[in-house]
């Protein structure tokens, strides 16, 4: 008996715990909804309401307005968010004037605005930065890099409708309502081109700046049906294939129906623009006379439009009657942009080599993932400020940190594109036609090419840029891109020699590309150059460590650097080229 009624005392203490462990109603219980703040002046109540509504089915949403805080000033605005909220998103209604988007500084030495380097720049992201002491020093300057040493850790995700009436903001919302209803499966990319090959910025050349290979990369990640626009006039159009030249008709006839559209280019806070190189001179150098062609205008836009829009352009969100806004009142249901100038290196060819080229690519790959625009564009900027501040050689550190503070968001930071399929597509190659021009090359280091071109023809000429190095062509008007291994030729006809040397023992590949996408090719194995053997006279020596440590420490940017010398062709001459070139040594230089 007494055992009975000791397992029947354990048997209520373990029911007893079991109990209190997990209450009765534990199933029915759901985890705590994310916190949605609408901040709004009370002559937006109205369309404040409506969103709440709208959100409240996902969100714990409150509602807050400018009465409530009883100062529409930036710091009291801030100090009261931070006061009452630590998490979530912030969804702000109307315009600068009702509710002040305020400046940032991301130079301690330059406290205003500036078109020539990293300056004052207006940024909602200084309404997120709640935890975070963003003016250490104190001197009424907040987020200097170097003053003030703020992490970017953004607890709230911050977006905004810039209109000041309930009228176009509540259009902004049956255009949200209908978005993630049903989103359209189709990306618009357009690239153009920032820079040409041998063109001078801060006092050095920089490199052929092709839009078209940050819409590449982008467009890896996409698996809806995707659309590409690059530039195709002047004497060095893009050599990547597209589905339509970039030009305002067929820009505006292929954005209407997108889920996304994203492009690269220069910009003003009207639009966005096409530059073009027509070497007027026939010396294959850069004149100062580019032309820029818009291709978006804020004045022309389509009746209609849809999607979200992520700008790579300088100035597109700038002032109170920007292209930003434009486009929200046309129907786009969200709008990212720079407010003032942005930076990104010319070179950008990786999704890690900075500047708005890697937040726009870390953009898109969060968003194609199911996470909101808000939650897609702060998670890229924490990714950024953490990895990648210091990976644009071009450009002051401070330029990298401008760019967090430029991209805002207009529209509802918790908008979804829903992607019905959103495992990337296996991109399949464009067939070529084959060309008859004729490609002949021998076996030496110093290597001369003969193309053949029988008829009068605009092409490319593309060579493996990391084993061959071209030094001369013998035609008048080439344009010779060492940095990405492109010529140009522009209506040319007969033999063309090329000389160059090549480094390292490799099969080579050489290919020609013409305007009417013909290819001809010739591959052979040549022995190069040892890629130590950086002054080519056929041998290792102290004369080479000699230059090579004449070029240390020093990026292409710099006086001073040798190329030959970037042994793992990064575009700067530090530790990882000493140590390749020590073991070309044995250890010893």
């Amino acid at each position: 008996m007494r055992r009975c009624v000791k397992f029947t005392v354990v048997v209520v203490v373990i029911l007893f715990s079991l109990f209190y462990l997990y209450p009765a109603n534990a199933a029915k219980q759901m985890p705590s909804k994310e916190t949605y703040i609408i901040l709004a002046p009370d002559s937006l109540k109205e369309s404040a309401d409506m969103f709440a509504a709208y959100r409240s089915r996902d969100f714990n949403v409150k509602e807050v307005f400018i009465s409530e805080i009883g100062s529409n000033k930036a710091k009291d605005i801030r100090n009261y968010l931070k006061a009452h909220f630590s998490s979530g998103y912030l969804l702000i209604l109307g315009n600068n004037d009702l509710i002040p988007r305020p400046f940032m500084y991301p130079s301690e030495n330059v406290h205003h605005t500036s078109y020539d380097s990293p300056s004052a720049t207006e940024t909602d992201l200084y309404y997120g930065l709640l935890s975070e002491d963003i003016d250490k020093d104190g001197d009424g300057f907040p987020g200097e890099l170097w003053d003030d040493r703020m992490k970017i850790e953004p607890d709230l995700i911050v977006g905004r409708i810039p209109f000041d009436n309930n009228y176009d903001i509540e259009s902004v919302l049956l255009n949200t309502k209908s978005f993630e209803k049903d989103p359209p499966q189709k990306a618009v990319l357009a690239g153009t081109f920032i820079s040409y090959p041998g063109e001078t910025y801060l006092g050095a050349k920089i490199y052929n700046g092709d839009g078209a290979r940050e819409e590449e990369l982008i467009s890896k990640l996409l698996s809806v049906k995707t659309v590409k626009l690059y530039d195709k006039k002047g004497s060095f159009p893009s050599i990547y294939h597209c589905d339509f030249p970039l030009n305002e008709k067929n820009f505006y006839s292929v954005i209407k129906d997108a889920g996304f559209t994203d492009w690269v280019a220069h910009g003003n806070p009207y639009g966005a623009y096409n530059t073009v190189w027509t070497d007027s001179n026939g010396n294959g150098i850069p004149d100062e006379d580019n032309s820029f062609d818009k291709f978006i205008y804020k004045k022309d836009l389509p009746s209609k439009v849809s999607g979200i829009f992520f700008s790579g352009s300088c100035l597109n969100e700038h002032g109170k009657d920007n292209l930003g806004i434009a486009l929200l009142k046309k129907g786009a249901v969200s709008f990212l942009g720079s407010t003032e100038i942005s930076f990104s290196p010319s070179y950008f060819t990786d999704r890690n080599d900075g500047g708005t080229g890697s937040i726009n690519y870390y953009f898109v790959k969060n968003l194609i993932s199911g996470k909101t625009v808000g939650e897609s564009l702060y998670n890229s900027f924490e990714y950024f400020f953490n990895n990648l501040l210091f990976a644009d050689l071009e450009d002051p550190v401070e330029g990298s940190l401008m760019d967090i503070y430029d991209y805002n968001i207009y529209g509802d930071p918790a908008l979804k594109w829903n992607i019905d399929n959103p495992a990337p597509n296996g991109k399949s190659e464009l067939s070529h036609k084959k060309s008859d021009i004729g490609i002949n090359f021998g076996k030496s280091k110093n290597l001369k090419i003969v193309l053949s071109v029988p008829r009068n023809e605009s092409f490319f000429f593309a060579f493996p840029h990391k084993n061959f190095f071209v030094d001369s062509v013998s035609v008048k008007g080439a344009i010779i891109d060492n940095g990405f291994g492109i010529i140009r030729f522009n209506n040319s006809l007969g033999d063309i020699v090329i000389t160059g040397r090549v480094r390292g023992n490799t099969k080579m590949r050489f290919y020609v590309l013409t305007d009417s996408d013909e290819i001809a090719e010739n591959y052979s194995e040549v022995n190069g150059y040892d890629f130590a053997d950086v002054d080519f006279d056929g041998k290792i020596a102290n004369k080479d460590y000699e230059i090579f440590c004449s070029s240390f420490g020093k990026t292409y940017m710099d006086k001073g650097f040798n190329k030959f010398c970037d042994l793992n062709f990064d575009r700067k001459v530090d530790g990882s080229d000493l140590i390749l070139f020590c073991e070309k040594q044995n250890g010893h230089p």
